[in-house]
């Protein structure tokens, strides 16, 4: 039942292109998907992208999957420790009727209108009721971290002696001339645009 209806899902998402959204299954297990949001237009998150993880119970839909950003989020509702999203669809609010796009709409709406009243992040969930500038400067701060770091990332991938691409397997060699193998997935070219 669970593989069915996640291959619904992610037809869906295809049919139904949502811009500053998009998610996918992962190559090894249709039950993990990635998913990317955007920080929407006009709210403090504007310029973010911010990643995330869903894991699938094998009864889904009956049950909600676990969703958490990848990506590092300084919000009310979000963990700091390990992005796990505190959000009503996700817990008692969950109905079997909700797909993944509605939990994606759900988590970006969340970005700007905060529940500061049922906080994972009691830091920023103060902040946002009692210091708004400081919070906002918060959250500017990290999707500028976030940012210069995939700036050094690609520089770092610049400096490699050799990549050699084996498949889906790149070989680097680095300037101690020791070998590192890594696994590379290619996913859907909406998700990294």
């Amino acid at each position: 039942m669970a593989i069915r209806r996640l291959q619904q899902d992610f037809r869906q998402l295809l049919k139904n292109k949502v811009e500053g959204i998009d998610a996918s299954p992962s190559s090894e297990n249709f039950f993990i998907w990635n998913a990317i949001i955007f920080g929407p237009e006009e709210s403090v998150y504007e310029g973010g992208a911010f990643q995330l993880q869903f894991l699938f119970p094998e009864d889904y839909p009956l049950r909600p999957p676990q969703v958490r950003f990848t990506t590092k989020v300084f919000h009310p509702n979000v963990w700091w420790e390990d992005g796990r999203i505190c959000v009503d669809i996700l817990k008692d609010g969950w109905a079997p009727s909700y797909d993944v796009l509605a939990i994606l709409h759900s988590i970006r709406l969340l970005l700007v209108d905060p529940n500061p009243l049922s906080p994972a992040n009691l830091e920023a969930a103060l902040l946002y009721r009692d210091n708004r500038a400081e919070y906002n400067r918060r959250v500017s701060q990290m999707i500028q971290d976030a940012l210069d770091a995939d700036d050094e990332d690609e520089d770092e991938d610049d400096d490699a002696d050799e990549n050699i691409n084996n498949g889906d397997e790149v070989v680097t060699q680095n300037d101690d001339g020791d070998i590192l193998r890594e696994k590379s997935t290619i996913h859907r070219d909406s998700i990294t645009e």
